[in-house]
């Protein structure tokens, strides 16, 4: 094949390619595709993850806050 994908060699002579379809370019278009599924992973990973924060935060704000009460009140707090 060509490096224009025009004309193929048939082991005689170059003929002209059945077309564009019939043999395609090396890595045509995978790249940009894998890194736009890639890209799109990550993205939806993060969404899920800060869901799931926002909802455990939501149910147990109270509890964290008595935890971190808890800690500031023991460090303040002169020892006997």
């Amino acid at each position: 094949m060509s490096p224009d994908r025009r004309w193929r060699w048939n082991g005689q002579g170059w003929v002209p390619a059945a077309g564009p379809a019939a043999v395609p370019a090396a890595g045509s278009g995978s790249g940009p595709g894998v890194a736009i599924g890639i890209v799109a992973g990550v993205v939806g990973i993060l969404f899920l993850v800060g869901i799931l924060v926002i909802v455990i935060l939501l149910t147990m704000g109270n509890q964290l806050q008595n935890v971190f009460e808890n800690v500031v009140t023991a460090l303040t707090t002169p020892s006997p």
